[in-house]
């Protein structure tokens, strides 16, 4: 066999190193990659904090920060486990992926398995027949979360098993613990000019109404009969005659506010502080929100944003209102100008970062604190709710409305 020349060797030498090279610059291409899919692209499995991210396929093992808080959903959520519509394939979630919150780490779950590890155990409204964790440790924090009126928590006997073992409340009202409104109000970046997207002229309609619910107990359904004797109001879904697409809401809210000037915002109950999506969902578009509830409307939506139907001695004076003001462009559309300074954003985010800085605070009393959890819930004579406000202007205002029965309401 031929010995190569010093020569031969130097060029297999240089090929050598540039090869190496090579093979570093790839490894450093493939880790920058696979930085840039963490930031952008994280693909969370099972536990976040101990031993499966997958990234690219591949298993990659994260460890919890010292600092960190877990919250826990002991309840599911109607069928999910998870209660802020991320994939059931997702047990644990850092908070970075629900919300952006300032300095504050807490991470989410709905695997039992690690309820030692729990600082805040959160449960969902009604559950019928819950099951509580074996243990309570002495780190933990027990929570309730309610959304819905409590004229629709069925009565005190679903929260009589709440009494002595929440010692935190988060929902709606603002002497909750942790409040958590459906939206909330914040100051846009930069004042911007508004702009009307939609021109006067295409409006040719007045009031639209979609609603699912057609016997409330705020009576709200005998009200929009009144009211539709002195102005026309479109209803659409099950109490109409009128569909939309039902599975696609962003379709109907862009037709009903390019057609329509105003739309029914009434709550199926008028309690204390309820303010819902039929009112922040019509405000992200260009037409006017009618309200009826029990919440403080010059306190929770923007300025000069919503017309109030308690402003009115009767829905005869509220459709007149109406008719004047779609005639008059200028002011029609002065309901708008709150969107140079204002936007509407999710409640979710919000009330998940007060959660999170509160726990971080170690504000909440212990030992458990709420040891009449239905009194302070419904109110100790129902004083919660008010929905004697329709019924009394028909009665007195003489509507021809019929009156609903409350057994088919709930």
């Amino acid at each position: 066999m031929p010995v190569p020349k010093f020569g031969t060797t130097k060029y297999v030498f240089i090929a050598c190193l540039l090869l190496a090279f090579g093979s570093m610059i790839a490894v450093f291409i493939l880790q920058l990659g696979l930085m840039r899919s963490m930031i952008s692209g994280i693909q969370i499995t099972k536990e976040h904090f101990t031993n499966s991210l997958k990234i690219n396929g591949k298993e990659k093992t994260l460890r919890r920060k010292p600092g960190t808080k877990m919250i826990m959903f002991w309840t599911t959520r109607g069928n999910r486990k998870n209660w802020f519509g991320f994939s059931e394939a997702v047990t644990t979630l850092p908070m970075s992926r629900i919300a952006k919150c300032s300095n504050r780490d807490c991470i989410f779950t709905s695997n039992h398995s690690r309820i030692k590890e729990a600082d805040m155990v959160l449960f969902y409204q009604n559950e019928n027949h819950l099951s509580w964790p074996p243990v309570h440790y002495p780190q933990q924090d027990y929570g309730h979360y309610i959304i819905e009126a409590p004229c629709w928590n069925r009565g005190s006997r679903y929260l009589d098993q709440y009494e002595g073992k929440i010692n935190l409340t988060i929902n709606f009202r603002y002497d909750a613990d942790v409040y958590a409104p459906y939206n909330a109000i914040v100051p846009v970046k930069s004042v911007k000019t508004y702009k009307p997207g939609i021109p006067h002229e295409y409006k040719t309609k007045m009031v639209v109404w979609p609603v699912s619910h057609c016997l409330t107990l705020s009576h709200r359904e005998d009200y929009v009969t009144e009211l539709s004797r002195y102005i026309d109001v479109d209803i659409y879904g099950a109490c109409g005659k009128r569909k939309c697409r039902k599975y696609n809401q962003g379709y109907c809210m862009k037709q009903w506010e390019r057609e329509y000037m105003f739309y029914i915002s009434f709550e199926n109950c008028l309690c204390e502080d309820y303010i819902t999506e039929k009112t922040f969902r019509p405000l992200q578009y260009e037409i006017i929100p009618v309200v009826l509830g029990g919440g403080n409307y010059s306190r929770d939506v923007p300025p000069h944003s919503v017309i109030n139907a308690r402003d009115f001695n009767s829905p005869k004076d509220l459709a007149d209102f109406l008719t004047h003001l779609a005639a008059d462009e200028q002011r029609y559309r002065s309901y708008f100008k709150w969107k140079t300074h204002y936007r509407i954003v999710g409640g979710v985010p919000q009330f998940l970062c007060r959660l999170c800085n509160a726990l971080h605070e170690d504000k909440f009393p212990r030992p458990l604190a709420k040891t009449s959890y239905a009194d302070y819930w419904l109110g100790s004579n129902g004083e919660r709710c008010d929905n004697n406000l329709v019924p009394s202007m028909k009665r007195q205002q003489g509507w021809k409305a019929v009156e609903p029965e409350l057994n088919k309401t709930i």
